[in-house]
């Protein structure tokens, strides 16, 4: 009887780590500890910066008047392309910053990203909406207001945040771009 009830903790404390909540916990203690290389591998830096490129330039693009003629239209593309590769680099740098800053601030500064830490707190926290093998998870950060970003797994890297819900990008946006220089 003992060895099958250890069997059975072992079991469920093996499910239980290898969940989405599970990565935020170790997220929100990384955070707590100051630990900047720790955090960033619950970060999928590229497939965030791949997402927030493209919002980002097809905003900008729809702000602009619609070509009239196959020409404007080719040339359009051309010019999406090019403000692509030249925007996602800038964007790479910025996720990367953003990370350090609230890790760096974290439990210092009500500015930076607040994540909870505890296994209760993370369970009441964050909602979960599976996505196909992905969830999206939503939580209300002190700071930041309403936060939705999606979560992936990728073999033998765990759970990691691969993407920021359009609207908080495009809100981050307007924040920056308010912010005098």
């Amino acid at each position: 009887m003992p060895a099958a009830v250890l069997v059975l903790g072992a079991i469920a404390w093996l499910y239980a780590a290898s969940t989405p909540r599970y990565a935020l916990h170790r997220l929100g203690a990384a955070m707590q500890r100051h630990d900047v290389a720790t955090a960033e591998r619950y970060f999928d830096v590229e497939r965030i910066a791949d997402s927030a490129t493209e919002v980002i330039v097809a905003d900008y693009f729809a702000r602009q008047p619609a070509p009239t003629t196959t020409a404007e239209a080719f040339g359009r593309q051309i010019a999406e392309n090019l403000a692509r590769r030249r925007v996602r680099p800038q964007v790479v740098t910025r996720v990367r910053g953003e990370i350090r800053r609230s890790v760096e601030r974290a439990g210092v500064h009500a500015t930076a990203l607040v994540l909870p830490v505890g296994a209760v707190a993370v369970l009441r926290a964050f909602a979960l909406a599976p996505d196909g093998p992905d969830v999206w998870v939503t939580y209300q950060d002190p700071a930041q207001g309403p936060v939705r970003f999606r979560m992936s797994r990728r073999s033998g890297q765990g759970w990691q945040i691969s993407e920021f819900d359009p609207e908080w990008i495009r809100r981050r946006a307007q924040e920056e771009r308010a912010r005098p220089r």
